[in-house]
């Protein structure tokens, strides 16, 4: 393993979004497996299916998605398997820089960070320590 985790998730409608966020994340050696999903419930499906794969060890999530935003990726993701919500930590990327937004989602004990786009050095500064690799 050469990134700072094995596997990552980002969950995020915009295709530039996710581009900017694979790009910085590829740049830092953040991920060795970087999957993307444009919609939470695709991310919901893969992730309840997927068993027989590793669970990601972080996931990035927005919140401001159509049909099922990312509170309620939150909510789905609570009713998955112990397996996956003991390894994986959330950490939101949102453009939202709503105070109220923040309180919601810590709110749920996966969520470890809160950063608002575009994500930053610093804040991959902050995540490392959170996740003690560093």
């Amino acid at each position: 393993m050469k990134g700072i985790v094995e596997t990552t998730v980002l969950i995020d409608d915009s295709e530039i979004d996710l581009f900017i966020q694979r790009r910085f994340l590829e740049v830092y050696s953040f991920t060795d497996n970087l999957i993307a999903y444009k919609s939470a419930q695709e991310a919901i499906d893969s992730l309840s299916s997927n068993t027989d794969n590793p669970s990601p060890d972080i996931i990035f999530l927005d919140l401001n998605m159509p049909n099922i935003d990312g509170f309620g990726f939150l909510e789905s993701f609570e009713k998955m398997s112990d397996p996956i919500k003991e390894k994986t930590r959330i950490v939101v990327l949102t453009s939202s820089n709503n105070k109220h937004d923040k309180d919601l989602v810590f709110q749920h004990k996966n969520v470890v960070q809160f950063i608002t786009k575009p994500i930053k050095q610093s804040d991959i500064d902050v995540l490392k320590k959170i996740i003690g690799k560093e």
